[in-house]
């Protein structure tokens, strides 16, 4: 079951690798679950693991020092997390929490490391990753800087969709159970803003919610919104 979820986002790790890469992984790393609320791993720990989501969907999420819990992305099936640990042996610096029941292979850095070091093309699907999260970076700090909320929010709501949406009968579902606060951490606005966004996004027929689901009804015009 894992494998059928984890493959159907394109461009997430899992999908980019062929079917032997896929057992070597498996091989080396154990299935684990993890209950909605549960926490992979938390910021500081020094556990030293990467994680293949097959399963289920994350948020990650880092403390500052007002004590206010910052959200820095979400993760859903096919996505590789804790990957700089593989990388530089430091702390967490985040921690890694389910949204919902969550199944994941759980990889050794040691074993991890190996199998890169012995598999050049999965170090190279690695490397797309990390290249493609540093993008993904600079487009929200250019996003956050110049853009109303409105648009903040259409464009998180737009680029879900290309990478977790689900093509429902009255449009496209983004699978991964959002909540307004994680909303709100990821466009860098309060919660009351996002579920004012929300509500007019509604209003124009745009989306339709859910509990933690939405579902893009006009794509078109909600990438006008962004333009």
């Amino acid at each position: 079951m894992g494998d059928t979820h984890a493959e159907t986002h394109r461009g997430t790790f899992w999908a980019m690798l062929d079917p032997a890469e896929r057992v070597l992984m498996r091989q080396a790393g154990t299935v684990r679950r993890f209950e909605p609320g549960e926490s992979l791993c938390r910021q500081g720990d020094s556990s030293r693991h990467v994680y293949v989501l097959l399963l289920g969907s994350i948020e990650i999420v880092t403390d500052v020092a007002t004590g206010y819990e910052g959200v820095l992305a979400v993760r859903g099936p096919g996505d590789i997390v804790g990957e700089f640990a593989a990388l530089d042996g430091k702390p967490r610096s985040a921690t890694m929490r389910a949204l919902d029941l969550v199944e994941a292979i759980v990889v050794p850095v040691e074993r991890f490391n190996a199998l890169c070091q012995s598999r050049s093309r999965l170090a190279w699907t690695v490397l797309r990753v990390i290249v493609e999260r540093l993008r993904e970076i600079s487009r929200q700090r250019a996003e956050h800087g110049g853009r109303l909320v409105e648009q903040r929010v259409a464009a998180l709501l737009i680029e879900l969709a290309s990478r977790y949406g689900v093509t429902a009968g009255d449009g496209v579902t983004i699978s991964i159970p959002l909540t307004q606060k994680s909303m709100a951490g990821l466009v860098a606005a309060s919660r009351e803003s996002v579920v004012r966004v929300l509500g007019g996004l509604r209003r124009q027929r745009l989306i339709k919610t859910g509990r933690r689901r939405v579902t893009i009804l006009r794509l078109e015009e909600l990438k006008r919104l962004v333009s």
